[in-house]
């Protein structure tokens, strides 16, 4: 199990099941709740065979927290608006085979966020939609 991000009230966790599933949960800091839940079948997030980067948990606890998965390609970096977006590297899944990461927005945001990946010695930029099209919002990534 991995901490995906820790905020004042709650935390939100991933692992991989035994089965190989993915599951994220999430609990209050000082108790009253928790929740938790598992893909379907390990099918769903199965590993990539081309560089791809594989949203897995999109979730506003918190925070707006987003993990996502990088097949056979290094993130470099994520940006909102050309800001950066602090990203954290978590412990692998699929046995070491796919990265995974971690960011959060301090509110819900619309848009996608911009990532700048390694593929071997090229730099390729792709884009991780956000929830904003859930909530009220007024902040956006373009």
């Amino acid at each position: 199990m991995s901490t995906a991000a820790v905020g004042g009230s709650a935390a939100a966790f991933v692992w991989e099941s035994a089965d190989g599933r993915f599951c994220s949960g999430s609990a209050a800091t000082a108790g009253g709740f928790s929740s938790m839940s598992c893909l379907p079948d390990s099918g769903d997030t199965a590993l990539s065979v081309h560089p791809a980067l594989v949203a897995l948990l999109g979730t506003y606890t918190f925070a707006e927290v987003h993990v996502f998965g990088a097949d056979r390609e290094v993130v470099r970096s994520v940006t909102c608006n050309g800001r950066p977006v602090t990203v954290r590297r978590l412990p692998p899944v699929l046995g070491g085979r796919r990265a995974l990461y971690a960011f959060d927005l301090s509110e819900p945001t619309a848009g996608r966020v911009t990532v700048t990946v390694a593929r071997g010695r090229a730099t390729a930029t792709e884009h991780i939609e956000l929830m904003g099209g859930s909530f009220q919002h007024e902040a956006s990534c373009r």
